[in-house]
C-alpha cells in the first residue's frame, strides 16, 4: 500500500458526513418554509415571503450539500 494505512476512523467520518447530507437539505428547506410562513402571517404578504424563503432555503441547502459532498 506504499506507506498508506487504512484508517477506519476516516472512513467512519466520511460516512457520517454522507449520512447527514439528507438531514441538512431537509432542515434548510424546512427553516425557509417556517420563516416565510410566519413572515407572511405577520406582514400579510401571502404567499410572497413563503415563496422567497422557500427559494432561499433550497438554494442554501444545495450550496451546503455540494460543499460537504466536495469534502468526500
Amino acid at each position: 500500500m506504499r506507506g498508506e494505512k487504512n484508517n477506519p476512523g476516516e472512513a467512519l467520518k466520511k460516512f457520517g458526513v454522507a449520512a447527514s447530507l439528507g438531514t441538512i437539505f431537509v432542515s434548510y428547506v424546512a427553516a425557509g418554509l417556517v420563516i416565510g410562513y410566519f413572515l407572511d402571517k405577520w406582514l400579510g404578504t401571502s404567499p410572497w415571503m413563503f415563496l422567497l424563503f422557500f427559494a432561499i432555503g433550497v438554494g442554501g441547502a444545495i450550496y451546503n450539500v455540494f460543499k460537504l459532498a466536495a469534502r468526500l
